[in-house]
């Protein structure tokens, strides 16, 4: 089963971001602007009963169904206070003390933490809450960076595409780039820029003329949203991709077609959007 987001509710105007600490040149709106290369920065690591955290307020409850953070630097976790939450309240941003939300003991707790792969830095996970304020909270004590880095923080809905199957041979490669001087001796002298992923999906046997709609109605969704989408190729899948659709013709081949149903293949290709510079 394949399942695709395309609003991130940080970006609406009924949502008011705050957060425990920000980088001067690292700042808040790059939580959202759909470019993970362009992170934002907390000015710390969080400590015991004090983590870093994002904290979305509402103007009225949302219901969420899909959470993701993207080209994040965080490491394992291992330190025995180290944490990673999204937390839902029903009474707003504004901590107990000021008469809000006691985020000791939320409306709703999700523990991201199990969510982080190894050498992975985009993780999700599917919830389904309506809340006014959502609260990511972290604590890395053992970050190296001394800061915690986040290149997009997504909260929204997804759709499942419940009848199109995703056929096995999946492409899935690196794109590398780099600056690349050979000199007139043979002498090569590289510089490594960054990567990113090519991603090609098939969806075959969809089956019935409501599924193929469905089919069209994402990739129109996806072309509405300037190309951009959340994409999880299934739910056991430990991945979750920010990625731009790359074709912009021939997604259908159509097998065979009978009075109530027909058999159809959508190719779609996506390149994930670049999780930033490294120079050597």
């Amino acid at each position: 089963m394949l399942y695709y987001s395309i609003q991130n509710f940080l970006g609406g105007a009924d949502a008011t971001i705050t957060v425990s600490s920000e980088d001067a040149l690292y700042t808040l709106e790059n939580l959202y602007n759909e470019r993970p290369s362009k992170p934002f920065r907390f000015t710390g690591l969080g400590l015991p009963g004090d983590p870093e955290f994002i904290c979305v307020e509402f103007d009225d409850p949302k219901r969420v169904t899909l959470a993701a953070i993207f080209n994040h630097n965080l490491t394992a976790l291992e330190e025995s206070a180290d944490a990673l939450y999204l937390k839902g309240c029903d009474t707003g941003c504004e901590s107990s003390g000021g008469g809000g939300c006691d985020w000791t003991i939320p409306d709703y707790a999700l523990d991201l933490a199990p969510s982080l792969v190894e050498d992975w830095n985009d993780l999700y996970s599917f919830l389904d809450q309506t809340r006014l304020a959502y609260r990511l909270e972290i604590i890395d004590g053992g970050n190296e960076d001394a800061y915690i880095e986040i290149g997009d923080f997504f909260l929204g809905q997804y759709t499942a595409m419940a009848n199109a199957k995703l056929q096995p041979g999946r492409t899935e490669e690196p794109r590398l780039y780099r600056a690349a001087n050979k000199t007139l001796y043979g002498q090569h002298w590289t510089q490594a820029y960054s990567q990113n992923l090519n991603l090609s999906l098939v969806l075959h046997n969809l089956g019935d003329p409501d599924t193929v709609d469905a089919a069209r109605l994402m990739v129109e969704a996806i072309h509405q949203n300037g190309g951009r989408a959340v994409l999880i190729p299934n739910e056991k899948h430990p991945f979750v991709y920010y990625a731009h659709l790359e074709n912009e013709e021939g997604f259908m081949s159509q097998f065979s077609r009978g009075l109530t149903c027909e058999i159809t293949t959508w190719t779609l290709n996506f390149q994930t959007l670049t999780k930033g510079i490294r120079l050597l």
